[in-house]
């Protein structure tokens, strides 16, 4: 009985891990959203700046310029950021599949050993039986 209840210790152990890797999951492709969200964001702002027709003078066409570089480095950065975060995001997923894969071992050495448990008790009571019939 008690290495039933150290595997019973170990899968919750596992689940907790697993429920902390699903939420930390969760939160990775909200983040991942919210880069996509910025990124086309500064797209947009980066043409409307690029596509400005209007005479303007040397100093505003300077300026413009230079924040529609800035608005493209901004946007590598945050393409930089998806490109990190969908690899943590594909770590995390094969994180989760081992803690299935771990979770379902555990399940099968539990009912393993209840088995074992079963047959002792089986012979146990069998071999009382036997012991009582032969007096």
């Amino acid at each position: 009985m008690k290495k039933v209840k150290q595997i019973s210790l170990l899968q919750k152990k596992e689940r907790v891990k697993q429920q902390k890797t699903i939420s930390h999951l969760f939160q990775i492709q909200s983040e991942v959203d919210k880069c996509l969200k910025v990124s086309n964001d500064l797209e947009a702002l980066a043409k409307d700046k690029a596509e400005e027709k209007e005479a303007v003078n040397s100093y505003s066409f300077r300026a413009n310029r230079q924040l529609v570089h800035k608005l493209m480095e901004q946007r590598e950065i945050m393409l930089n950021r998806q490109e990190f975060l969908e690899k943590e995001r594909l770590a995390t997923s094969i994180e989760i599949n081992q803690s299935k894969a771990k979770n379902d071992l555990l399940e099968k050495r539990k009912s393993k050993e209840k088995e074992k448990i079963t047959r002792r008790k089986n012979n146990k009571i069998e071999e009382n039986n036997f012991i009582t019939n032969r007096r």
